[in-house]
């Protein structure tokens, strides 16, 4: 059987919405579904005291897991977790080996408040794929169209993740579309990023590609704007190593398109 895919669920309406598209993969892919729930009552939990953090009894739990499996026509089991956040997910990541894990977005006020509390920071644990749901995205989803951000710069992805990806875009029969964002008054020429995306494997054998230069002031913006230009679907972004591990990572690109995306986001981690 496939390595299955791991959804976090705090039973919020967006992470209902990244289980829907966990399942649209999952029943493509022929893959299992594990649905992680974090219960979070530890004092040493940055919201434990912000009131933000409903208290659920184990049977309410037991119930709302329940609820989201039982009309899933993947295989699916569950996993709940007494640890923190990053420590829960590296010990599923451990136990199932997923090849992807999925989560929901709200639509934050807090700028920074999806770095703080969740998504990215998961990368720097596990060299999983993440796919980034918000609560804005269409509810049906759509992943036959797929924009790539790429940029000039080489890099590597391990061959589960390589494998993962080719047999996302072809389960879905994609259409890909390589872009990168320059400013205004650079060249928008994008053959050097587009062989960059080619050397990594990631559209090795696919035949409906085509390549964009995007002028805009913003690098997050210009991505956004080609993703949305192309009728939307899915964004694949690499997330580098440098990026990941460095302090300030709220301040990568990556980060940020996440942050303010519309749509889905998949982050794809690169190689050292």
């Amino acid at each position: 059987m496939p390595a299955p895919l791991l959804v976090l669920t705090d039973f919020t309406p967006d992470a209902d919405l990244a289980l829907s598209y966990a399942a649209a993969i999952a029943t493509e892919l022929e893959a299992p579904i594990v649905l992680l729930h974090i219960r979070r009552t530890s004092l040493l939990d940055p919201e434990a005291l912000s009131g933000r953090i409903p208290q659920w009894s184990e049977g309410e739990i037991a119930s709302e897991l329940s609820k989201r499996t039982a009309d899933l026509t993947v295989p699916a089991t569950v996993d709940i977790s007494n640890d923190l956040l990053e420590s829960a997910v590296a010990a599923a990541v451990a136990q199932h080996q997923p090849q992807l894990i999925v989560l929901g977005r709200p639509d934050y006020n807090k700028p920074d408040e999806l770095i703080d509390t969740t998504s990215l920071t998961l990368l720097r644990h596990t060299p999983v794929p993440l796919l980034v749901v918000p609560i804005t995205a269409p509810a049906q989803p759509n992943l036959r169209r797929v924009t790539i951000g790429a940029d000039n710069q080489p890099f590597s992805l391990s061959p589960q993740v390589v494998e993962f990806c080719q047999n996302l875009l072809s389960a879905f029969n994609a259409t890909i579309n390589i872009t990168h964002v320059v400013e205004p008054e650079d060249d928008d020429n994008s053959s050097l990023a587009s062989q960059q995306v080619e050397k990594s494997g990631l559209t090795t054998g696919f035949q409906r590609i085509t390549t964009r230069g995007q002028r805009h002031l913003s690098p997050v913006d210009g991505i956004i704007a080609a993703v949305e230009e192309d009728s939307g679907g899915l964004l694949i972004l690499i997330a580098r190593r440098h990026s990941i591990l460095q302090r300030m990572f709220h301040q990568s690109v990556s980060a940020r398109v996440v942050r303010n995306s519309p749509g889905p986001v998949l982050v794809l981690p690169a190689q050292p």
